[in-house]
């Protein structure tokens, strides 16, 4: 048998990470997270996988432990550093008013739950709280992938992780008065502690404004970015062990440390010094409790970890559901927000570890909870499409889109798509009393436009019925104003096949989707970015002194040349045209032959130059072929 008791720490960090490399990359690919692969990884490493057949230095997860706490730390620290008064301004009805009814809701249900089959109140208490909490790495991440942070849906699920992600340090103090075994405090009286607690969080709050900020300054001055790094541990660090000193809770410390810099201008980049520590330390906190996951536990009991961890799911979808409509939100939003907060949070970890450490629940319990956490968030992707998919059910407006009497007189304008292009459209046209009808896909869009007296309604452009029922085939122009090319070309194509009577205006994404959109078929597009190009250029040779009547020559000749560029790529493709202007062959073209040879200031751009005009060279020395340079791109 081998012997890994014989090796040393460095060994020991070794065969944690190599085991983090390969099973963590795989729980990615098949989309259960990465923290369920680091749960996974330390199941095999622990006394209950490899540690019994290879006699584990880690038959206990008590060495690894204190560094992967440290991930902890870190991690409140990050979220306090989100948590600036600014963001939970603008999101305060729904941080504070549905996301405390969610957890109180939710913590009730679970709690009481847990209450009937046996458990005393305190423990209910605890593990109802701590349930009530989804997991924000987990989420965030879906929603990232999804493209959905923007949403409605999206925008209120992160406010009610926010909200939860500021119930940890509460919960965490709750569980000290409740738990059998309290921290020895040298039995000061409650005002004493009262005061030593205030006077803390004011030092630190003291420190973070007149000392922290001026040395973060300074170090970015001087270009001391690693004194940054530095400097943003030993905050971190020092946070944490005064609130321990003190005998109150180091993540206290940290999220308190991190509040406090909230606003500092040096926030993004103590961000992403921190990220990597928090990561990988995290990761070693997670290991950490897989380790401690006993699988004969598991396995004995593995029907009853799979009910409960679907009932939680089930009990946290409904409970959520209804706080959304409650707070508004229609029928296929808060099944979404349902779904996608259903699974319980790797802060859960966090606290049962810690309960285990006051004697509040025993290391079966412990094993038990853990299990039921990992597997709710490893079935979170599947309750995201099954609420997605009855959302689908229950969501009326988009099978029959409410869009009374359009078709009786017909609006001169149908547009297609409401966002900040449309918008901003829509001013000009109803500035002239043009009759305007306009259709999204984004509820709350529709909510927000309605004071601007549009005939706005929820239909998608993509249908050729919604089109229809919206008035299409009576309104004089269509203008697509989608944000997405391939979207915008789709419906292009099919408003000129079924209503060619109509114009079609559509909103360009660049020069390669503009020639697209024109062989498409529509009548008028624009690249929308442009005209805010051109009057960018135009103030700029105002501001220089231009004359104003040669600032217009110039506009005017720019946009020639671009309409003439884009008829003769139309017919030739991106790449033709460009020996009609007589212009280099190089990747971004100017309309303009420059007047002048650009001058190189350093080095790099000296050597970049040369290598060009080398590369030019070449190629008037070879025969003309048909490979065209890179797109423009606007």
């Amino acid at each position: 048998m081998i012997e890994l008791h014989q090796l040393d720490f460095v060994t020991d960090i070794m065969l944690f990470l190599s085991m983090a490399i390969l099973v963590v990359p795989i729980a990615k690919l098949v989309r259960i997270g990465t923290i369920v692969g680091y749960l996974i990884a330390g199941v095999i490493l622990g006394p209950w996988g490899l540690g019994q057949y290879l006699g584990s230095p880690f038959s206990t997860p008590d060495e690894l432990r204190p560094i992967g706490e440290l991930g902890v730390v870190m991690l409140l620290f990050l979220i306090g550093l989100e948590l600036n008064p600014g963001r939970l301004w603008s999101l305060r009805k729904a941080i504070f008013g549905t996301g405390s009814a969610q957890v109180c809701f939710s913590a009730l249900l679970i709690g009481l739950g847990v209450h009937v089959v046996g458990v005393d109140w305190q423990r209910s208490l605890i593990i109802g709280l701590t349930l009530a909490l989804s997991s924000t790495a987990l989420t965030l991440r879906i929603l990232q992938d999804r493209g959905d942070r923007t949403t409605v849906m999206g925008q209120t699920s992160i406010a009610i992780l926010l909200f939860q992600d500021m119930m940890i340090v509460p919960v965490l103090a709750l569980m000290a008065i409740v738990a059998p075994i309290s921290i020895d405090t040298g039995q000061r009286p409650g005002w004493e502690t009262a005061l030593i607690t205030t006077s803390t969080v004011l030092l630190l709050v003291a420190v973070g404004r007149y000392l922290l900020t001026p040395l973060f300054r300074l170090f970015a001055r001087i270009g001391a970015r690693e004194m940054m790094t530095a400097s943003a541990l030993l905050t971190v660090l020092g946070a944490a062990a005064l609130m321990k000193a003190v005998g109150l809770s180091s993540a206290l410390g940290a999220f308190i440390a991190g509040v406090m810099l909230a606003e500092s201008s040096f926030r993004h980049e103590l961000e992403a010094d921190l990220e990597p520590f928090r990561g990988l330390l995290l990761g070693f906190f997670f290991i950490t409790v897989g380790m401690s996951i006993d699988l004969n536990f598991v396995y004995s009991n593995w029907l009853t970890v799979l009910a409960c961890s679907f009932g939680l799911m089930l009990v946290k979808c409904i409970s959520i559901f209804v706080v959304a409509r409650v707070s508004g939100h229609t029928t296929d939003n808060s099944l979404k927000i349902g779904g996608l907060l259903a699974q319980a949070g790797e802060f859960g970890f966090v606290i049962f570890a810690a309960a285990v450490a006051v004697d509040l629940f025993n290391p079966h319990q412990n094993s038990l909870l853990s299990a039921i956490i990992s597997f709710s968030m490893a079935f979170t992707l599947l309750s995201v499409q099954l609420t997605q998919w009855l959302g689908a059910k229950f969501k009326p407006e988009p099978v029959k889109p409410d869009i009374p009497n359009s078709k009786e007189g017909g609006s001169k304008v149908l547009v297609i798509g409401f966002g900040r292009f449309g918008q901003l459209a829509c001013q000009l046209l109803i500035a002239q009393g043009s009759t305007v009808t306009v259709l999204d896909t984004d509820a709350q869009r529709i909510r927000d436009a309605s004071r601007f007296g549009y005939r706005i309604y929820y239909g998608d452009g993509r249908r050729l019925n919604v089109l229809r029922a919206a008035g299409a085939d009576t309104s004089s122009v269509i203008a697509v104003c989608t944000e997405r090319p391939e979207t915008t070309s789709q419906i292009v194509k099919m408003t000129k096949a079924q209503f060619p009577l109509s114009k079609i205006f559509a909103r360009a994404h660049d020069r390669r989707h503009a020639i697209q959109l024109v062989t498409a078929g529509a009548d008028f597009q624009l690249r929308e970015t442009l005209e805010s190009a051109l009057q960018f250029g135009r103030e700029i040779l105002e501001e220089l002194g231009v004359d104003e009547d040669q600032t217009h020559e110039i506009l005017a000749d720019v946009r020639r040349r671009d309409v003439e560029l884009l008829a003769l790529q139309q017919v030739g493709g991106l790449y033709a045209g460009y020996k009609r202007f007589k212009l280099p062959d190089v990747p971004v073209q100017p309309l303009i032959k420059p007047k002048s040879e650009s001058t190189p200031l350093n080095e790099p751009a000296r050597r970049l130059a040369e290598a060009d005009r080398k590369s030019e060279g070449d190629k008037k020395d070879k025969p003309e072929t048909s490979v065209p340079p890179a797109e423009e791109s606007d």
